[in-house]
This record gives C-alpha cells, structure tokens and sequence, in this order.
C-alpha cells in the first residue's frame, strides 16, 4: 500500500508540493544554476498553472535551466507537444527568455535529434563519467508502468549507453524522443508526480520491491540515487 505521507488531497497540492521542494533545493545551494528536465502530459499541466499562479515571484528563474525528459516528433504548435506545453502555461507567461530552456526538436528526423539532443545535454549539464547529472527529473507513470516513454517493451532503453533515443508507442505508434534510464537514475532528485484514481493500482506495483523490474518506471523508482514521490490518487 502506498504510505499516507506521500499522498496528497490533491493534484494541485502535490504540485505545489514539489515546486516548494524545488525551491528550497535552490535556496540551500544559492551560488549555482539548476537544470531540471520537464514531462508533458495532463499532470505536468497543472504542475505549469500551479507554478505561474502561485510561485513566479518567489522563483529564480535566471538560475533555472529547463530540458525534456520526452518529447513527441511533433512540431511546437502541436497541441501534443510537450514543449508548446510548458511554453504556453508557464514560459510564455512569464516571459522565460529561450537561453533558459533547450527543447528537443520534435519536427527533426528523430534519430538524428537524439543524436544531437543526447550531445546538447552532455555538454551543458553537470556529468558523473558519461552521465548527465540533473538536479531535478520529473516524471509521470502511465497504467501501463512507463516513464518517460519508455515502454514495458522497451526495457532495453533503461541501460541505454546514450541519454536520449529514439521510442515508438506501442498503443498509437507515434514516435518519440525520450531520457533513457542512467539520467533518471543518477539525477540528484528523480521526482515522480501522480494523479488520478486510475493511477493507484500501478502504482501500488511499482512501490512494491518484488516487482522492481518488471515496469519501467518500478525499475527506475528503486534504482534511482534519491527517488521522491508526489501522489494524488
């Protein structure tokens, strides 16, 4: 059973939660930039809202460097893209300017984009020998038990060599770009925010150690340096 203190009453609740969580990480460490690697998808949304209603002025954003942790092989104007997202709910909105945020290009050949994003990330974020080291990774969960679309039939891209490559839903087969498994494990915080009923058997599984490598997204919550979980079920 998932432990009462890593739920919350609700999805804005836990935003607000993990945004504070955020801040106070900067606020101990005042001197340095951070890099945090952003999901998309209807929780993320009210993640974006959240953070422009309630914390743009308490928040730093000249310290704050924004990536992707997935995105799909869409243009930014697709309502599917998970750039046009957070562009439109939070950036655009408090007027972010592009040196702070690097999208993955969703309208590029996707092979080649995650050849570049891979070398991108690797030259502008903190390394541990070959892996990026981001300070903040959110992710989401689908039923299935994916995370940053990596599928149950793409196990193979939790070991990945590489930090980003190329995945194919296996529901819709619309391609996309995503962090594989060494950079959300290794990030300083690898933070999973959840919402919705429909979320509470998966992630009850994943919780639970004797299927720790069955779903992906199990399998980066107990191999990851400092996994945090924000819930509304």
């Amino acid at each position: 059973m998932i432990q009462d203190n890593l739920l919350y009453a609700s999805s804005v609740q836990a935003s607000q939660a993990l945004i504070t969580h955020i801040l106070d990480a900067m606020e101990k460490e005042p001197e340095r930039p951070f890099t945090i690697a952003l999901s998309g998808g209807n929780t993320p949304a009210v993640l974006f809202e959240v953070w422009e209603r309630e914390y743009a002025a308490y928040t730093p954003w000249t310290r704050i460097y924004f990536y992707w942790v997935d995105e799909r092989c869409v243009p930014p104007t697709n309502d599917q893209s998970n750039f046009g997202l957070a562009y439109r709910l939070l950036f655009n909105k408090i007027k972010l300017p592009p040196m702070h945020y690097y999208r993955i290009v969703g309208e590029a050949a996707p092979e080649e984009e995650a050849i570049l994003y891979s070398s991108l990330v690797k030259a502008t974020v903190p390394t541990a020998g070959d892996v990026p080291v981001f300070d903040f990774v959110l992710l989401g969960i689908g039923e299935d038990g994916h995370t940053s679309s990596i599928f149950p039939d793409r196990r193979d891209l939790l070991t990945a060599e590489e930090p980003y490559a190329v995945s194919v839903n296996p529901y819709n087969k619309s391609i996309r770009i995503c962090m594989t498994g060494r950079p959300m494990i290794e990030a300083k915080h690898t933070c999973f925010l959840v919402t919705g009923k429909n979320k509470c058997s998966i992630l009850n599984r994943i919780l639970n150690k004797d299927k720790m490598d069955i779903y992906p997204a199990s399998y980066v919550w107990h191999h990851a340096r400092n996994p945090q979980l924000y819930a509304s079920l």
